[in-house]
């Protein structure tokens, strides 16, 4: 019997190639660069509202654009962020592949419903996909990972969760379940390779 019976991944930077964190310090001033640009979207009323699916996407450009005071277009900005998202990592969908033969594959993403559109070979590869904009949830909040845990019928022992943010990973400890920071593919399967995983 498997030591997980859920294997729980975030989607970009660990299994999903996204951009967002290498091209926001190229859009904001200055002064937002001395903090941590992760934390700093994370705490965006706009974003905050997009990603739990609350607003629409041009209404979150206008809002972003003004809340950052932005150098460019609500329009430009929207095309800029619909773009972060390139695809699964080489060697993502195999590596998926091998661990559903054993496990229940499952996502957790902060997401909205612009990128969440363009997933949809990537969706295949999980049993259990769960993305903030549609359950109304963000992580690191606690009822993200309790959502979840009920959502999956497992004890929260029995899941390993995968994330590239450090909040996100102590946030799922708290829930009970085993959780390690990856960032990165590379990372990610040299994780799964000390847990005897891959």
């Amino acid at each position: 019997m498997p030591r997980f019976a859920t294997l729980l991944f975030d989607l970009g930077g660990v299994l999903v190639e996204n951009t967002h964190l290498d091209d926001l310090p190229n859009l904001v001033p200055d002064h937002l660069l001395k903090g941590d640009l992760h934390d700093l979207w994370l705490s965006s009323p706009a974003v905050r509202k997009f990603e739990r699916g609350q607003i629409d996407a041009a209404t979150f450009s206008v809002q972003f654009v003004s809340e950052w005071n932005l150098a460019l277009t609500p329009g430009a900005f929207l095309e800029r962020v619909a773009a972060w998202p390139k695809g699964f990592y080489p060697g993502a969908a195999d590596v998926l592949t091998a661990l559903r033969r054993r496990h229940q594959i499952a996502y957790l993403s902060n997401s909205n419903a612009l990128h969440w559109a363009g997933f949809s070979t990537i969706l295949l590869h999980a049993d259990r996909p769960f993305s903030s904009h549609i359950c109304g949830l963000l992580k690191p909040d606690p009822d993200v990972f309790s959502f979840v845990i009920s959502e999956l019928d497992v004890e929260p022992g029995e899941i390993c969760f995968f994330d590239d943010s450090q909040s996100n990973v102590e946030a799922a400890r708290r829930a009970g379940m085993e959780a390690y920071l990856t960032k990165g593919f590379g990372e990610l399967t040299s994780r799964l390779g000390t847990l005897g995983l891959v």
